[in-house]
């Protein structure tokens, strides 16, 4: 049983919502860790003890070598687990003790419902299972004016993409390189360390104030400044930069999109490049690092249809990650925090620099979560038909 599952159970058998469901079990994970960090014990009466254990620095042996090694202080928490707990294991599962638990409110409480339950991993469905599997095909290719299941709007006004990181920096690339001098490319065919300081002067990405704090002072080359070698390559790839012995020149294109009222227009270019045609594993850093492989990056169209909606309350990677991908169990395989970090790194995290999803985290605590913004709904469009309510366009 992982988080998902304990969640979804709550939910169920408390009549909650399952963002209310996982706020609540945050904040009790929250408050225990806090006790731990402050080295109090924590007693939960029938259930058990979790403590912080001190170890002392002691020599160790290398294993390969042979050698002492010194091994510092360090400290660790540990659980005991109450005699309730321990009999209850000892007995075993009892259905029946939890069938109709009152829980005060004059509602009892409905454990019968998780035997209704889906045997999807953590009993949660993914939306996109309601699709027909005509729409669901239709839903992968990019978006293309003769397949309507997709739409991007390219035409909204410009101030519709205040929040847009991609558009409001690519312009100031196109700004630097077309207004202010044509700038000399390395070996590599990336920016030169002056284009980069000035590049990173003018732009502002979200989410990354405490890297650009850890750069302060630093000269970089294009390749330490990652948000802005992927920049610069989807503006490559879309065809807005090209490269002429050794200089970065724009295209007519660029010219065009740095035209009044062309910004949408831009972001839809960039969407469309980024999450279609570029591979993600190239440019986003995941943990652990280097991931292999384009999930979820190959359904990304099924998930943006997801995310219309269930992305409209705040919600955790792992429940967005739940309700809106396609799982790939050799993902799962790879290591325990491949899926999250894959899709928080290659979908949520693109998504909010397009300015179509916010996030909120620390120091809100338990409201840590991402939704979409206004722009998502007027952004992205669908033209699809449901599986289980035939005939109804979504």
């Amino acid at each position: 049983m992982n988080k998902a599952a304990i969640v979804a159970r709550v939910a169920a058998r408390l009549g909650l919502s399952r963002i209310r469901a996982e706020i609540a079990m945050d904040t009790v994970l929250d408050a225990i860790a806090e006790g731990l960090a402050k080295e109090e014990d924590v007693r939960i009466a029938g259930f058990g003890t979790f403590r912080t254990k001190h170890r002392a620095a002691r020599t160790g042996r290398n294993s390969a070598t042979g050698e002492s090694v010194q091994i510092a202080a360090s400290k660790m928490p540990s659980f005991k687990a109450a005699k309730g707990l321990r009999e209850a294991v000892k007995r075993g599962w009892q259905p029946e003790a939890a069938e109709q638990a009152d829980y005060g409110d004059g509602e009892p409480g409905n454990a019968g419902s998780m035997l209704e339950m889906s045997d999807w991993p953590g009993g949660v469905e993914p939306v996109w299972t309601l699709l027909e599997p005509v729409s669901m095909e239709a839903l992968r290719p990019e978006p293309a004016a003769d397949n309507v299941t997709l739409r991007l709007a390219a035409d909204l006004p410009d101030e519709e993409f205040g929040e847009s990181a991609f558009v409001r920096n690519a312009l100031i690339a196109l700004e630097l390189i077309g207004n202010e001098f044509l700038p000399s490319l390395t070996e590599k065919g990336r920016f030169g360390r002056d284009m980069v300081a000035s590049m990173r002067a003018a732009m502002t990405w979200p989410g990354i104030e405490a890297t650009e704090e850890f750069r302060t002072g630093k000269t970089l080359r294009e390749g330490d400044v990652w948000e802005l070698h992927l920049l610069h390559r989807l503006m490559e790839l879309a065809g807005l930069i090209e490269e002429h012995a050794f200089l970065g020149q724009l295209t007519p294109l660029a010219h065009e999109m740095r035209e009044p009222g062309r910004r949408g227009a831009l972001q839809a270019l960039l969407f469309r490049h980024l999450l279609w045609r570029a591979d993600l594993s190239e440019f986003v850093e995941t943990f652990p690092r280097g991931l292999p492989g384009r999930w979820p990056q190959d359904d990304i169209g099924v998930i943006l249809w997801g995310l219309s909606n269930v992305a409209g309350e705040w919600q955790s990677v792992d429940t967005l990650r739940a309700l809106t991908t396609v799982r790939d169990d050799a993902v799962a395989k790879m290591h325990w925090n491949a899926e999250g970090s894959m899709f928080a790194g290659r979908v949520l995290g693109p998504l909010r620099w397009f300015g179509l999803l916010e996030y909120r985290g620390p120091p809100e605590g338990a409201e840590v979560g991402w939704r979409k913004t206004a722009l998502f709904d007027r952004f992205l469009s669908f033209d699809v038909r449901l599986a289980r309510d035939r005939g109804s366009p979504h």
